[in-house]
């Protein structure tokens, strides 16, 4: 370990010279900068440069370099070696680290450091949080980028260099910085808010006036900006002009398509629609429909207006229960999935691996949204029955359902012999032994049976992609719809829609790219998976056909990789495009 004396003398040796005599340097008025934890690269105000020593990460803290407090806040930092103490004159306090005892001085009154300093490297650092109490910065950490970012503006030269409590109420400053001086047309505008507050309180109202993310006519424009702080003193306004070249960058369709968050549902003419997104190339599609599940449907009738079966079928093995109806009576029902197991010599394991189901709604589009959603999400434990042999039960029963409301529900089911699954309108009296008498409810479109498989799997390359491309969900001819055969008429079936199918869509090599979901047969509300988590579209309500489209994915070209999962929800209408828009053109 060095001798005391000789880290003392290092230390000083690394502060900047015009920094020892104890006299601030220029630092910008208004400083951004940029620091990684553990590098000695600094970005001020978008230049980089080098500082004399890294910023440190230490136990969750971010530590700033003491020596570098002139360069970058132009705060005096001075060495005194008679007192082996660092000395830093802030807006607000006089601060005196000792390095012998670990202790400072704040306007006289001292105390232990403990982790608001740290020695280290023979440098003192100073914990940016406890740096924040005398130095009037905005700091935020950001984990995803792994940097940390200050935004600094020079008090007043007249101000009062120390505070208190008992100091006049001043008003806040309102001030902020652009990134360029001169814009293209349709080119991102990055605000930097310089805003603070002299005495430390809280920034509480901030009021923009013509801060806008782009713009897409040349010319000058004017953007002020007014802050109000807690105790409800107002800022003078401050202005600036932003200056927009004739020259183009994105026109405004494509500035939304690059720049609105994933998860935004973006209103637009269905003029300007069809101009940009239809007619575009087809995505080719490598596809598999795996048979080992069958999908059972029962969506018709789908308003019943009597008691019955609705639908019924045998499962030996996997199966997914897919049923959507609508209480078309004049009374309260019950809706019933009843199993029974035929054997009469063995019991029959039955586990439900995958559900999701909603309880009667009136809400045609929340009944078909919800259940999609936790279906999609896969979390529910395996839950598990057993019947003896010849025994009747219910798999699930909803006994509350009113004139006017629907219902949606989805089960993946295993058995370990063979049952048959029945889907019954009862009414409130009727119980499991008064099913016998049932009807069969008659087929009044939509759809019913039983079909082949319950997914469909694309495998698509998208590393060649350079222009906007699709491809369909639900049209019926490039997705072509999965057939069967209705378990009651013995015809042949049609999923129209494809309703309980589940697709799995891989992208290998992505490019960068905005995904977009346009709707094209109607009203349309469905969540898809993206990469394991939800992305609803659109966020709230419902999209109509060619009215707007939804951002749900968004790639930066490196990812090896996009996994999307979708299944049709009850009450949508189809068929709806995915649209890959790529972003390197600019």
């Amino acid at each position: 370990m060095q001798p005391l004396r000789q880290l003392w003398l290092t230390f000083a040796a690394a502060i900047a010279i015009g920094v020892v005599s104890g006299q601030a340097s220029a630092a910008p008025e208004d400083s951004h900068l940029i620091l990684y934890p553990g590098s000695t690269a600094v970005y001020i105000n978008g230049s980089k440069t080098q500082a004399q020593a890294a910023t440190l990460e230490l136990d969750g803290r971010i530590y700033l370099p003491a020596a570098e407090l002139n360069n970058w806040f132009g705060i005096p930092v001075k060495w005194d070696g008679d007192r082996q103490a660092v000395q830093i004159t802030t807006p607000k306090a006089y601060l005196e680290y000792s390095l012998a005892d670990r202790t400072v001085l704040e306007n006289g009154t001292g105390r232990k450091w403990g982790t608001d300093a740290e020695l280290q490297g023979n440098r003192l650092y100073i914990e940016m949080a406890a740096l924040q109490q005398y130095i009037a910065f905005h700091g935020k950490v950001d984990h995803e980028l792994k940097r940390v970012e200050l935004r600094y503006v020079k008090p007043e030269a007249n101000r009062t260099r120390f505070t208190n409590d008992a100091a006049p109420n001043v008003k806040p400053v309102a001030k902020f910085t652009v990134d360029k001086e001169a814009y293209r047309i349709g080119e991102p505008i990055h605000y930097n808010n310089l805003s603070y507050d002299p005495k430390g309180t809280e920034l509480r109202d901030i009021q923009w006036i013509g801060n806008a993310q782009a713009i897409f006519t040349p010319g000058l424009y004017k953007v002020s900006l007014t802050v109000k702080d807690s105790l409800g003193n107002v800022s003078d306004t401050y202005s600036r002009n932003i200056l927009v070249k004739n020259e183009p960058y994105l026109d405004a369709f494509e500035h939304k398509v690059y720049y609105a968050p994933v998860g935004t549902y973006v209103r637009e003419e269905e003029a300007v629609l069809r101009k940009y997104l239809r007619g575009i190339p087809q995505i080719p599609k490598q596809e598999q429909k795996p048979v080992d599940r069958p999908l059972i449907v029962s969506d018709s009738p789908e308003t019943f207006t009597e008691k019955g079966f609705l639908y019924q079928e045998k499962v030996n093995g996997k199966a997914r229960l897919y049923a959507t109806h609508v209480n078309g009576t004049d009374r309260k029902m019950k809706f019933a999935i009843i199993v029974r197991n035929s054997d009469p010599v063995r019991s029959v394991t039955i586990k439900t691996t995958n559900q999701g189901e909603v309880y009667p709604s009136i809400y045609a589009n929340l009944m078909g949204n919800e259940p999609t959603i936790e279906f999609l999400q896969g979390k529910r434990a395996v839950e598990t029955m057993v019947l003896r042999p010849y025994e009747t039960a219910y798999y699930k029963v909803m006994p509350d359902f009113y004139p006017g409301q629907g219902m949606n529900v989805l089960y993946d089911v295993e058995t370990d012999g063979e049952v048959y699954f029945s889907f019954a309108a009862m009414e409130q009296e009727d119980g499991l032994d008064t099913i016998g008498v049932f009807p069969r409810l008659a087929y009044k479109g939509n759809v019913r049976g039983t079909f082949s498989g319950s997914e469909v799997q694309w495998n698509i390359d998208a590393s060649s992609i350079r222009r906007p491309s699709s491809f369909a969900i639900g049209d019926g001819t490039s997705d072509q719809f999965v057939t069967g055969t209705d378990f009651f008429s013995q015809k042949p079936a049609l999923n129209l829609g494809n309703y309980g199918v589940v697709y799995k869509i891989h992208i290998e090599a992505p490019p960068k790219m905005s995904v977009l979901i346009l709707p094209r047969g109607g009203v349309f509300r469905g969540p898809f998976l993206v990469n394991g988590k939800i992305v609803q579209a659109p966020p709230s309500g419902v999209m109509m056909d060619y009215q707007g489209y939804t951002i749900i994915a968004r790639t930066n070209g490196t990812e090896p990789s996009l996994d999307l999962e979708f299944s049709p929800a009850s009450g949508s209408a189809f068929p709806i495009d995915v649209i890959f828009y790529p972003l390197n053109r600019k």
